[in-house]
Formats: C-alpha cells, sequence, structure tokens
C-alpha cells in the first residue's frame, strides 16, 4: 500500500489516525497498545495483499498526536467509547476492528459494550488475564519520570520496546521510534504518549468481556509470548463459542512488528471466513 493519509476527528478529545487505501470498499480499524501509537500498523499495512481494504488507524486518546485527557481518563471503557465516535464520525457502519496489546483490550471491550457495532473482532496477543505482578509492573512505569533528550539522536538511540525481545528488522524499529518521538517545549525529545495511561491493571475482567462478545471473533497469539499465555488465551476460547485462536509460530508480544506478513495472512483469511 501507499503512504497513509493523516486526518484528525473533529471532536472532543482530538484523535488522530492514519488511512491507507481511501475508497476501498471494506475497512479495517486498527488500535495500538500502550505508550504506541497508529504507526506501529505500518509494517502490517505493506504486508496486506488484498487491494480491497481500507485502513484505518487510530492513536488512541493520550497516545501519538491525539490529544491528552485531564483529569486522565484512559480506562478501557473510555478507549471503547472513542472507537465508537470514531467509527460513527470517520468508518463505515459495522468495520472490521482489529487491536493489539492494550488495543486488543480496546477492542474486546468495545465488542461486549456495543454488540454488533462491528463486524468482527481481532484480539492480537492482549492480556486476556492479569496478576499482581503485571499490574505491579505497570504502576511502576506509570510512576517513572517522563525522560526528555537534548537531540533527536539522542531519544532514537535510547527507544526501546516494552518488553524488548524478538527478531525485529533494525529499519522497523528505526521507523517506529521516529514516528514515536515528540519536541517538548523546551525543545527536547521525548514520547509522545502520556504516562498516566499506564493504569496499573486492564480496568475490566477481560475474560468476561470476552463471553459477552455476540460478534466473531479472532484471537491471534504470538508462540512466545508472556502476555497472552497459552492457558489464558485457552480460557478466552472456552468462554465464548464465537471465538477461534490462531498462535503465530516463532514469535513474541510485538507481533506485529516481528511478522507482520503472518499476521496479515491471518487476519485476511479470517475475514474471507466471515
Amino acid at each position: 500500500m501507499s503512504e497513509p493519509l493523516s486526518h484528525f476527528t473533529g471532536s472532543a478529545p482530538r484523535l488522530h489516525y492514519l488511512e491507507w487505501n481511501p475508497g476501498a470498499p471494506r475497512t479495517i480499524v486498527l488500535l495500538h497498545g500502550n505508550s504506541a501509537n497508529a504507526w506501529w500498523w505500518q509494517p502490517l499495512a505493506e504486508a496486506m495483499r488484498a487491494a480491497d481494504f481500507r485502513l484505518l488507524a487510530l492513536d488512541q486518546r493520550g497516545h501519538g498526536d491525539s490529544e491528552w485527557v485531564r483529569p486522565p481518563a484512559y480506562g478501557p471503557l473510555e478507549y471503547a467509547h472513542d472507537l465508537a465516535r470514531f467509527i460513527a464520525e470517520c468508518a463505515p457502519p459495522r468495520p472490521f476492528v482489529v487491536g493489539h496489546s492494550m488495543g486488543g483490550i480496546s477492542a474486546l471491550t468495545f465488542a461486549a459494550e456495543y454488540p454488533g457495532a462491528a463486524r468482527a473482532i481481532v484480539a492480537i496477543d492482549a492480556a486476556v488475564t492479569s496478576n499482581d505482578r503485571r499490574n505491579h509492573y505497570l504502576r511502576r512505569l506509570k510512576g517513572l519520570p517522563v525522560i526528555a533528550y537534548p537531540d533527536r539522536e539522542t531519544a532514537l538511540a535510547r527507544f526501546r520496546l516494552m518488553p524488548k525481545e524478538g527478531e525485529i528488522a533494525p529499519a522497523t524499529l528505526r521507523t517506529i521510534a521516529e514516528k514515536s518521538l515528540g519536541q517538548t517545549s523546551e525543545g527536547r525529545w521525548t514520547m509522545k504518549f502520556d504516562r498516566e495511561s499506564f493504569l496499573g491493571s486492564d480496568g475490566i475482567d477481560v475474560l468476561s468481556a470476552v463471553a459477552r462478545i455476540r460478534d466473531r471473533l479472532l484471537l491471534i497469539r504470538a508462540e512466545h509470548s508472556h502476555i497472552m499465555t497459552a492457558e489464558a488465551a485457552a480460557r478466552a476460547i472456552a468462554c465464548n463459542p464465537l471465538a477461534m485462536l490462531v498462535t503465530i509460530p516463532k514469535a513474541h508480544h510485538h507481533v506485529i512488528l516481528e511478522r507482520p506478513a503472518a499476521v496479515a495472512r491471518t487476519i485476511e483469511d479470517f475475514i474471507a471466513s466471515v
């Protein structure tokens, strides 16, 4: 696909989004993970074979070029309500909705809260169960000071994924880093997301949300993921007869960067079945 177009929504909070392949008959809305942004979907967009998909990748509130929210409100319900508003304003009725990690939680919450508003849901390596250790880790991240670097090259050199794992092409990481950095009012460089978005938990009972979903549902798990464990994925599938699971072999949590072609094929096959 060609380079995406950049747009903003008209209502508050003002949300930024990217659009690939405008005018295509079928629409997929893409939701990134925590501390990420819409540009993380570019490798997948380039890997999509079908020319009849319009891709809309949203910067969720507090991320990328979308507005931050005060007082902070970054729970799955807020993201789900934003998605419903975004679809009403910018997408045709009942698009396909795909989310990675935190974006997968947003997609699952949206499907539970707005039944029938999507044709089908795909959640990629999302934490369908959590634990105290993970919640403590997220709370620690929220409490860390924001680091601003004196120049762009230093900031690019310090860029790291969380978790730092997987065999991701250096060129892909460089591009993601470039799109994830912004300049402060003092001229320094820092990551473009609100640290308050680290909840310290998922904010909902994800398995209960999965059980409530009445749309076709695909869970994609990375084989070596510690975020969506095999046990958790099996529990999610067991609680909803409309759900199915595909595991991407030799992949880690950032599977949309590490194995974008495999994820693209899986999504295309699932949509064809729907």
